[in-house]
């Protein structure tokens, strides 16, 4: 598709394809997150055949490795399946734009918990102290940006959830 095609598309297109190319950059990076999760197990920056020998901890742990390398894959993929659902669950246009820009925002904000847990005193889950620590910076902006995904990611699924179920029992 050239520049000028993409120009005559209507805006639930652009809408689908807008999920398509932001779900596909968050399971990319999470697909990269594998990379701190070998490390973190191997307690070195190390993929064969090359090593690098590095004086430095590895940051985050293994388990929060682990998570950011598949919750990301799988955000970017919940993205990408919306993106595809659309046009078959005929969502109103106002649906459409709460379920493309909520995906959107579920999968970065997501993507930021993540990694800013991983690498937080308190894994994010609070913006102050929890069993696991005191709250930094990192944790308080990954706590802050993960907990104001939770509304958009619900709407999302449930205009997608209802618009499948109205269709179904149009037919």
């Amino acid at each position: 598709m050239t520049e000028s095609d993409s120009a005559g598309l209507d805006p639930a297109a652009r809408g689908r394809l807008r999920l398509l190319t932001h779900g596909a950059i968050i399971a990319i990076i999470g697909l990269l997150s594998g990379f701190g999760f070998v490390f973190a197990i191997l307690e070195a920056y190390t993929v064969w055949p090359v090593s690098i020998d590095v004086d430095a901890a590895i940051p985050g742990s293994e388990r929060g490795w682990r998570v950011a390398h598949v919750a990301g894959v799988m955000n970017g993929l919940m993205m990408m399946i919306a993106g595809l659902a659309l046009p078959h669950i005929r969502a109103t246009r106002r649906a459409q734009a709460w379920i493309v820009w909520g995906m959107v925002y579920t999968g970065w904000g997501n993507t930021v918990f993540f990694h800013c847990a991983n690498l937080s005193n308190n894994r994010g889950l609070s913006a102050g102290m929890t069993k696991y620590g005191e709250a930094d910076w990192l944790g308080t902006v990954g706590y802050l940006v993960g907990a104001s995904t939770i509304p958009f990611t619900i709407t999302a699924l449930a205009l997608i959830g209802l618009a499948a179920l109205r269709l179904s029992r149009q037919r």
